[in-house]
């Protein structure tokens, strides 16, 4: 950038290298102007009242290559935590449809099934116990003695 309308935004766009790049200038920008602002509402709560250029320039000029690399470096870690939170966000949203995709219909469809196949298991044992009785087998009587025998 060719004015030196605003030295820090030209010394953080200067790191710029790909688009990638470009919100991370973004960000380390903005947590410059908050820096910037903390400092002036404090200061003009100290003096009662605004506060003098010479003081914001002393600001300003703290900002060396030093300061740029912390908040270069907090921009990134502010943008990677954006990123993770909005990634497991989706992931979670992505199980529920998922989820809610696979039970919808299934529910009654499962039960039915269950309900059928409950149904004739009864009828097989059932059929089995008349089975075995006509054989001469009295599952029961077999119960009471076994019984019996424990107790």
């Amino acid at each position: 950038m060719a004015s030196d309308y605003n030295p820090i935004f030209e010394r953080i766009f200067a790191r710029v290298e790909s688009d990638g790049d470009q919100i991370i200038a973004y960000i380390a920008y903005g947590l410059y102007k908050e820096r910037k602002t903390a400092f002036l509402v404090n200061r003009s709560n100290e003096l009662s009242g605004p506060v003098p250029l010479e003081e914001v320039q002393t600001f300003v000029r703290t900002y060396d290559e030093g300061q740029i690399d912390l908040i270069w470096e907090a921009a990134k870690d502010s943008l990677a935590t954006f990123a993770i939170n909005y990634a497991d966000a989706e992931r979670k949203e992505a199980v529920r449809a998922a989820l809610a995709e696979a039970l919808r219909g299934s529910f009654w469809k499962n039960v039915a099934v269950t309900t059928a196949a409950n149904f004739i298991f009864i009828i097989a044992i059932t059929f089995l116990y008349f089975l075995l009785r006509i054989i001469g087998v009295d599952l029961l009587d077999r119960l009471r003695q076994l019984e019996q025998l424990f107790s």
